[in-house]
Parts: structure tokens; C-alpha cells; sequence
């Protein structure tokens, strides 16, 4: 098959000129030129298995060297060739750095022009053989509805991305098929936690239209060789803003049909792609810390889910990270006072432990014995460990349990009576005297105001957090 070629030309004459040079060449084809840069954005789209796209230095209205820089992050796999009418050492850097594969002098004749298109063209096949090798390493889709956890903190802080990091490794180290996804578009950092670069992310799937393929998909996903496949959040913030709810339940819907667990940390704010994974997801968790900022934090968030209809509170599960039996607020409270479910293991406040890992980018560096069973647990508990079976998803959907927790789904129930054997080392929830107490505004913690977080005393009516 013969090279296929896209131009950008800001003139009809250079339009004329190109495409008299094409008739004499016979192994390339132009099968389109546009004259201008939008124009050409758009046509790279619509015509598949493009090899070569020539942007005249000219062409019009965006910066042309923007153009570049735009074709080349949508399009990885096509090779740009700038259009020049000068060659000096500044043109081929700048053009170089946007991600061109050359320059190409605007009076170059048929030989010279041949022999960089087939070059060009050459390093394009080659670069998506590679890609459509590489979609080869996907998981199959089994038609079986892989599990979706979003993890979201409180507040910012509060552990949520090293807790998604961590429960995905426990997964895969199960020998589940994992994605851990990344939708904390704005301030993301998976990069650093994992040490990677890897130029794609989920904004590279905005444009995929209803069906994301294998090939997208292996476009855009990294392959962490610890087990998980990754995608990440928009290297630059402000694309963040093109990941939309639809695009979000596309993406998760793809990922879902073809592994059985994705991890998704959704970070501490929430926006239309965040609010729609925590809808579909299986188990919704929340993050937060022993201190009353995180626990005034996961009320907001919790009561917006609720306002919206996203999910009820009653639907999420609270996670307590930083803990350690000197903390005032212990984790056997968090269910009254939050009114929501909390897991029963919680994360040990050991933060010297996860130092080595994240200063080096390697979850693996995490040794300490304590935090490793605490995640281990914690994944056992969200049934992260066991193969998916066909069951209901999203809010509402009664989880299947994992065998051996006696039917409780390995959740602490809001109605659970206190366990008299938990590995953890303290209550699941609090018992019927304990509760009465606590509503009365006795044997709280100290320093938590008498009604917990509802902010309502049994001498008062007044907010329980200072302003």
C-alpha cells in the first residue's frame, strides 16, 4: 500500500505545486490538503492509517508550531514533517521540540522529497506496529463486569493516592488483572508515586467518540512492570477540563469490560468526571484522617453525593489512614459520627515507613510489616483479592460477599454488633450502650465536642467545629 500523505498549505498555489510533485511519486498518495491549521487538526482524524502530515510553515490562523505540537499529542504515531522556506538551526530545533520529524525545504524537488516522505512514512509503521503489538498485552474482554473502586479523600492529604497505589498492587499481586486510573486531573501526581513518564493520558481518550478500541486504549495505558496498567491524569491541569462526565463513563466502561479490578483515585475535589466514576462504582471509599478538619471534610463531601444524587452516604465506606491508639478519635467512632460504613482495618500512622517508597517512586520500598498486612487487608475486605463474578454495579448495587465474612461483604455494618475477635485490635462498630452514651454526649473522645459531627449536643443546637 502506498504512503499516505496530509497536507496543511496556506496557499492554493502551494497547494498546486505539492500535488503536481505527488503525481511523479509513485509509492505516496495526498489524499487530502487543508489550508488551514484547524482544518488540518480535524482531517488527521478522518483519515485512517495516515503515515505522514506536512504542516507548511505559513499555514494559518494558530501558530503553526502549535499545530505541531497539538498533532503530535493526539496523534503520536504520525510523522510531521515542517515545511520550511528557511533551514537555519532555529527553525529544525523549534520544530524538533514540537514534535515534528524534520523539515522539509519548501522547494525541495521529487528525489529529495520522496526520500524523507518514505522515511517519514517508514518510522510511522513502524511506531503502530509497535502500538497494535503492544494493544496485545490488554486483558481480553471475558464479558465479565470487573469490579470499579474510587478512592477519594476527605481533604487534601489524607492518603488517598498512596492508598489507591497500594490496593491496586495488593490486587495485582493476587494475580487479579488491575487498572489504577488517575481522574485527580488537575493536581494528579501517579507519576512521581510510580516513577514513570509516559507522555499519554485519559484526556487522549476525549476525542475517541462512543467506542474506545484496544488500540486506544494501548495507546494511552502504561504497563507498570509491578503489576498494574496505569492511565494517567492530563500532564498539564488545565486539560483536565476536557475529561467530562461522558468521556469518564466511556473510559471506566471500556476499562471495566476487560479487567477484573480498576482502581480509581478520584484525589480530594470533585468534579463532573470524578462525580461520575463515584456513581458507577461498585465500592466508593473515602479516606480520613483521626482529626476533626478530615472529618468535617468527608461530611461536605458525602452530603454533596447525597444533594446531587450521586450516592448516598450510607453507600460509602470511610477508610481511617494515620492511625495509632494515641489518637483521640479512634476508628470504632467513625461510624456514628459520619453515619456512613467504615472498614475495619485501618492504615497505621507509620509515615516514616512510606518515606523510602515515595521519595523513590517505588510502592515496593514499603517494608514495614504493619502497613503492608493493613493494605493486604484492606483489599481483602473490599473483595479485591477474589476473580469477579457477573453481578449489579454502580450505586446501589448489593456487592457480592467474599467468602469467609459471614455474608458482611467484609464491610462493617452500620447495624453490626461489636466484634469480640477483630484482627484489626478494636471494635467494628460501636454497641447499643456505648451509641446511647455517645448520643448523650458522654465517653467521647477527648477534645470531640458532645454530638459528634452531626454538631448537635445534648445541651446545644450549636455547630460542633469552630468556623
Amino acid at each position: 500500500m502506498n504512503f499516505r500523505v496530509l497536507a496543511g498549505m496556506p496557499t492554493s498555489e502551494a497547494e498546486m505545486v505539492l500535488a503536481a510533485r505527488f503525481d511523479e511519486l509513485p509509492g505516496s498518495d495526498l489524499v487530502a490538503v487543508r489550508p488551514t491549521t484547524t482544518a488540518l487538526i480535524d482531517a488527521a482524524g478522518e483519515f485512517p492509517d495516515l503515515d505522514v502530515v506536512l504542516v507548511h510553515q505559513d499555514l494559518g490562523p494558530a501558530p503553526v508550531l502549535d499545530a505541531i505540537r497539538d498533532l503530535s499529542h493526539r496523534h503520536p504515531q504520525l510523522a510531521i514533517l515542517l515545511v520550511s522556506t528557511t533551514m537555519d538551526p532555529d527553525t529544525l530545533t523549534g520544530a524538533m521540540e514540537a514534535g515534528a520529524r524534520g523539515v522539509l525545504s519548501a522547494d525541495a524537488g521529487i528525489a529529495e522529497l520522496d526520500n524523507r516522505v518514505s522515511r517519514a512514512a517508514e518510522w510511522s509503521r513502524t511506531l503502530r506496529r509497535h502500538l497494535e503489538s503492544a494493544s496485545l498485552d490488554l486483558p481480553a474482554s471475558s464479558g465479565v463486569r470487573g469490579r470499579v473502586l474510587t478512592v477519594s479523600g476527605a481533604k487534601g492529604g489524607v492518603g488517598a493516592t498512596t492508598c489507591a497505589v497500594h490496593l491496586a498492587l495488593a490486587a495485582a499481586a493476587a494475580e487479579r488483572v488491575v487498572c489504577l486510573v488517575d481522574l485527580d486531573l488537575q493536581t494528579g501526581d501517579l507519576p512521581a508515586f510510580l516513577n514513570l513518564r509516559h507522555r499519554r493520558s485519559i484526556g487522549d481518550l476525549a476525542d475517541a467518540g462512543d467506542e474506545i478500541t484496544p488500540g486506544m486504549l494501548a495507546e494511552t495505558l502504561y504497563v507498570d512492570p509491578r503489576g498494574p496498567h496505569v492511565l494517567l491524569a492530563p500532564e498539564h491541569g488545565e486539560r483536565g477540563e476536557d475529561v467530562t462526565g461522558r468521556v469518564a463513563r466511556r473510559v471506566l466502561s471500556a476499562l471495566r469490560s476487560r479487567y477484573e479490578v480498576v482502581v480509581v483515585d478520584c484525589g480530594s475535589t470533585m468534579n463532573e468526571a470524578t462525580a461520575m466514576a463515584v456513581e458507577l462504582a461498585d465500592r466508593a471509599v473515602v479516606t480520613v484522617t483521626p482529626d476533626v478538619p478530615a472529618l468535617r471534610g468527608a461530611q461536605r463531601l458525602m452530603a454533596m453525593w447525597e444533594r446531587l444524587q450521586i450516592r448516598s452516604r450510607q453507600d460509602v465506606f470511610a477508610l481511617m489512614t494515620r492511625h495509632s491508639r494515641k489518637n483521640e478519635i479512634q476508628p470504632d467512632f467513625l461510624q456514628q459520627l459520619m453515619g456512613t460504613r467504615v472498614l475495619r482495618t485501618p492504615v497505621p500512622a507509620n509515615y516514616r515507613a512510606l518515606e523510602p517508597a515515595e521519595n523513590n517512586g517505588d510502592p515496593t520500598k514499603v517494608t514495614d510489616e504493619g502497613l503492608r498486612k493493613a493494605f493486604a487487608r484492606l483489599a481483602s475486605e473490599l473483595d479485591l483479592l477474589s476473580p469477579p463474578v457477573q453481578q449489579a454495579g454502580g450505586k446501589g448495587g448489593a456487592p457480592t460477599p467474599p467468602s469467609g465474612l459471614g455474608g458482611l461483604g467484609g464491610f462493617a455494618r452500620a447495624d453490626a454488633s461489636p466484634s469480640t475477635r477483630d484482627v484489626s485490635g478494636f471494635l467494628t462498630a460501636p454497641g447499643p450502650d456505648r451509641a446511647r452514651a455517645a448520643a448523650n454526649g458522654h465517653a467521647l473522645p477527648p477534645g470531640l465536642p458532645p454530638g459528634g459531627l452531626s454538631g448537635r449536643g445534648s445541651s446545644g443546637g450549636h455547630d460542633a467545629f469552630p468556623r
